[in-house]
């Protein structure tokens, strides 16, 4: 099963089910459908045991389950405990119920050789486009320091614990985006369908947002009002997504640039360059 199989809109009402019983807030949602989103890439489906839709719902049901649980434990509330975790950019967890399964110690080993090259490419990517250097450092600091725990990092770094989730999330996203585009074949070298890989708003609304970029001249020639006005969205929702989605579509096209083989759709989004 691929990306594509996954159906994150019926998913979405399983996880907020999910959110409500545990008293989480509305903002763990996305956070948890990504999670659901990336266990189910290390999942190997048999269809002899089980449908695709039940294996999806049993995964959310139980990413939300050990999310809350590693709270509980932690003594913190539903939305000071645990962020997203390292693993989280190479989809490391699986789940071996309901007909799926991962080959643990292979998976471990592949995951920790990409990690590396996301992390490096990261780093890379940020020098070159000119971004904040502080939310990587904050975010490995976050995971190698403090394990995850954004109550014990929130007191010790100064930094309120919303803030650290918040950081966290779009690292994770960062890392998501330079993910797909290292491991598209080479004939789908696509940003715009690299940045809606995404597991989040950010992906569902990427693919409106860059077409409608794409039809007027590239990512610098519309701006939020006129790409409200294009698809549709309301404004307030196009102003908050469409800069991260535009930063997201420049790491894309760099990193596909970085392997020395340009995205098939840059010079239509980025035709003055990046």
């Amino acid at each position: 099963m691929n990306t594509m199989d996954v159906d994150l809109d019926r998913l979405r009402p399983v996880v907020a089910a999910m959110v409500r019983q545990y008293g989480g807030p509305i903002q763990d949602i996305d956070d948890l459908l990504q999670d659901t989103w990336l266990s189910l890439q290390s999942v190997r489906f048999d269809p002899a045991r089980g449908d695709w839709p039940t294996l999806c719902r049993v995964v959310a049901r139980r990413r939300a389950h050990d999310y809350y649980r590693k709270i509980a434990s932690s003594g913190a509330q539903c939305n000071g405990g645990k962020a997203d975790s390292l693993e989280a950019i190479t989809a490391a967890r699986g789940d071996s119920h309901c007909g799926g399964s991962v080959e643990d110690d292979t998976r471990r080993v592949e995951a920790a050789d990409e990690l590396r090259q996301v992390l490096e490419v990261l780093h890379l990517v940020q020098d070159a486009l000119g971004m904040d250097e502080g939310r990587v450092e904050t975010f490995l600091r976050l995971h190698l320091i403090y394990d995850g725990d954004t109550t014990a990092a929130s007191a010790d770094l100064g930094i309120s614990a919303h803030a650290l989730r918040v950081a966290s999330r779009e690292v994770i996203t960062l890392a998501q985006v330079i993910r797909g585009a290292l491991g598209a074949p080479d004939d789908e070298r696509s940003i715009v369908a690299t940045v809606a890989s995404v597991p989040s708003a950010i992906g569902r609304l990427a693919p409106a947002y860059l077409g409608a970029a794409q039809r007027v001249g590239g990512v610098t020639a519309v701006d939020a009002h006129a790409l409200a006005k294009v698809t549709g969205s309301p404004f307030n929702t196009t102003r908050q997504y469409w800069a991260r989605v535009r930063d997201l579509a420049r790491v894309a096209a760099w990193t596909f640039g970085h392997q020395g083989r340009p995205a098939t759709d840059q010079d239509q989004l980025f035709p003055g360059g990046l």
